[in-house]
């Protein structure tokens, strides 16, 4: 078994290397660009999309990046380190580590998805023996739709507004899911203007190599007869709230919880495009990696991590103290 120590972060001792810790480490793997994984570390280990979009996003020009190619293992320590294709936002990586010595493997997923996107790079999957697996979503509630499905009720969100005359907006986090939402809209010939910080995203991603499609800005471009994406806390933004005829709509994996949608009165829609596993991709990843071991991170760890005991896995959860169960 891999040596793993989880606090105050989760870090693995014989390779020195932290995995997406939020505080400053001399070596810190980052698995993607989201704040909530992102640290300041002396070096960085990351795919070279990530690396370009930390740069621009938390100004890391400075900071010494140490980046690996998809599938293109690196000797390090006594390890050999790959980074796999998470299929979470562009760039996002999953990190599989093999110790030479005895060929014990480790799989840490950080945040990933199984379904299909226009944008994040398809989800690649190996066996391991222990397994890191984020369980954001990891309830039978959230079964999320085929992106198919989800590109479609966008598209219709947004032409029925258009054809009635009001503004459609759509509220999505700057990195990750206005960019597929970008992607679905160019793919309708339907044309976004994006708030300046979706914007700045856009048009890092383009250069790092995501075909996005054409776009405009708030500051360039009046919004009628065109489709808005902006960040969640913007919609009472002066430039928001000035137009006077608008429909919103938020893109969120939580639209399927109705207390969600209560706790947000005042949006018009509630669209489930995630870019996260839902509960069967979770469980899909599971059965492909086969491990021995299971932690959960971020999200419903306990109550998965019990799931996770029921149906005959060796799971526990980040947080500790699980309950034992006889079942």
């Amino acid at each position: 078994m891999i040596p793993l120590e989880t606090k105050p972060s989760l870090y693995l001792p014989e390779l020195g290397l932290h995995l997406d810790s939020l505080t400053s480490q001399k070596f810190g793997f980052i698995s993607h660009a989201h704040a909530d994984h992102v640290g300041s570390h002396e070096t960085i280990l990351c795919s070279p999309v990530t690396a370009v979009i930390l740069r621009a996003r938390y100004r890391f020009g400075k900071k010494r990046f140490r980046t690996l190619e998809f599938q293109t293992p690196l000797e390090l320590k006594g390890y050999r380190i790959e980074l796999l294709p998470a299929g979470h936002i562009t760039g996002s990586a999953m990190l599989h580590i093999t110790r030479l010595s005895d060929g014990a493997t480790l799989l840490y997923t950080g945040d990933c998805k199984t379904r299909d996107s226009l944008t994040a790079e398809a989800i690649v999957i190996k066996p391991a023996n222990q397994l890191i697996i984020e369980s954001t979503f990891a309830n039978p509630i959230y079964t999320f739709p085929a992106h198919s499905e989800t590109s479609q009720q966008l598209v219709h969100f947004v032409q029925q507004a258009l054809t009635d005359g009001v503004t459609p907006i759509l509220i999505a986090y700057a990195l990750g899911k206005a960019q597929e939402a970008h992607a679905i809209l160019s793919k309708n010939n339907i044309y976004p203007v994006l708030h300046h910080a979706t914007a700045k995203m856009a048009l890092t991603c383009i250069k790092a190599g995501v075909n996005l499609g054409d776009y405009g800005t708030l500051e360039e471009l009046a919004p009628d007869r065109h489709c808005l994406i902006i960040p969640p806390g913007y919609l009472k933004h002066p430039d928001i709230a000035s137009i006077k005829h608008k429909r919103t709509a938020m893109l969120t994996g939580w639209a399927l919880d109705p207390d969600v949608q209560y706790k947000r009165r005042g949006i018009d829609a509630f669209i489930p495009l995630s870019d996260h596993a839902d509960y069967p991709g979770l469980l899909e990843i599971i059965e492909r990696v086969n491990p021995r071991d299971i932690l959960t991170v971020h999200g419903s760890t306990k109550s998965f991590a019990t799931d996770l005991r029921r149906r005959g896995y060796n799971a526990w959860s980040i947080e500790g103290e699980d309950q034992i169960e006889l079942f």
